[in-house]
């Protein structure tokens, strides 16, 4: 057997709040080779250390996976924890088999909870984009009746889009979407990590367990920890960090993961944002620009969230400093696979309710062309491979 990826937490008490250590630990090797990562509590003095690592654990999978080294957890992980974990690298495993092998995770204790002393409550991941302000909105309304969660609070990341180094740049972004959460009435939480910057797991992997890791450092507080949805069930990407066959194994005893508005597109989730002014104005979905407190609105996500508002008759958006132009579609970068399901799920809402307009055919011309370009590189792989046989 392989030695052991050791994994401990230590908590201590800064000016800002709570810092939570968490350290890895390979078997054999120098105290100078571990790793560290952090998440400060901004603003919390009063938690105590967790009872169970759950999130902690969930949120460095991908490095034991990828060392293919057991791993020995130096405190308490919950029976659902366990239960996960092992089906959630399974998955991976089955997705990835060339990068990630399942490891054998060793807790120094296996636990029970009872059920809450206090009645149910919610938080929800969010940066002020289309899924999170959906999801807040949706259960802060109870717009699902009996089935709404008990949504009371929200949780910003700093260290996930908006890098460490740019605290002003995260501050600017509170300041934008705070008129939603305060509209709302949802208390605001806010953790600083390192975990993205530091642990080197990939990204489009690894981000659903790494925001787990994050919502979980709450789980004495809430319940159910919320994550809107990226794409629909009618147009479920695999593999990727978030999913539905997937998210719900980041639980544990203590903290339920849900994955929020899977029955609905980005567009779909658009009909329910253009009825509420204040998220028109603070939705902040850009990545790549410069200035992390406004949209750039040239990037790829930029331009799509625009097809998403046109396409719910909606064309001067606040949130975007001006409206687009028809051309900028034909020349939207994508690079992946996942980007394209977005922009067809647009032009299928688009068609299947008749719209006509440039915009729309600028779309399909976009959507065109990047599936035949794939086509044809598919084509050339295979005739390369079938000449290099040949010789």
């Amino acid at each position: 057997m392989p030695e052991a990826l050791e994994i401990s937490l230590e908590q201590e008490t800064g000016n800002e709040g709570l810092r939570r250590i968490l350290r890895l630990h390979k078997t054999g090797t120098s105290r100078d080779d571990d790793h560290e990562f952090f998440f400060d509590l901004i603003g919390d003095t009063t938690s105590t250390t967790p009872l169970v690592l759950d999130g902690f654990v969930f949120g460095v999978i991908f490095i034991a996976m990828q060392l293919g080294r057991p791993v020995k957890v130096h405190g308490s992980l919950s029976r659902t924890a366990c239960f996960n974990l092992a089906e959630l690298q399974s998955a991976w495993a089955c997705w990835r088999p060339h990068k990630y092998q399942r490891v054998e995770i060793v807790p120094d204790e296996i636990v029970d909870f009872p059920a809450f002393g206090h009645p149910p409550r919610a938080i929800s991941a969010f940066s002020g984009g289309v899924d999170g302000t959906f999801t807040a909105i949706r259960h802060k309304h109870k717009l699902l009746g009996n089935a709404s969660y008990p949504l009371t609070d929200v949780l910003l990341v700093h260290g996930f889009d908006v890098p460490l180094g740019k605290p002003e740049a995260f501050d600017l972004l509170l300041q934008r979407i705070r008129p939603l959460v305060d509209e709302l009435g949802l208390g605001m939480k806010v953790i600083r990590t390192n975990l993205k910057e530091a642990s080197g797991q990939y990204w489009e992997d690894s981000f659903g367990v790494q925001l787990a890791a994050c919502l979980h450092n709450y789980s004495h507080d809430f319940n159910y920890a919320l994550m809107g949805s990226g794409e629909p069930y009618s147009n479920i990407f695999y593999p990727w960090g978030s999913t539905p066959a997937t998210d719900y194994l980041m639980s544990g005893d203590q903290m339920q993961l849900v994955l929020d508005g899977s029955a609905y597109t980005r567009t779909e989730k658009m009909e329910t944002l253009r009825h509420h002014p204040t998220a028109l104005k603070t939705l902040k979905v850009c990545w790549e620009g410069s200035n992390q407190e406004r949209n750039c609105g040239v990037c790829e996500k930029c331009i799509r969230t625009k097809l998403n508002l046109l396409a719910v008759g909606v064309s001067d958006a606040p949130c975007f400093d001006e409206a687009l132009d028809p051309k900028q579609i034909l020349y939207i970068r994508l690079i992946n696979d996942a980007q394209l399901l977005e922009l067809q799920t647009i032009f299928n809402y688009v068609e299947k309710r008749g719209v006509e307009a440039p915009w729309a055919d600028n779309l399909k011309k976009r959507i065109d062309a990047y599936t035949n370009k794939k086509k044809k590189k598919t084509f050339l792989e295979k005739t390369f491979h079938k000449i290099s046989e040949r010789f």
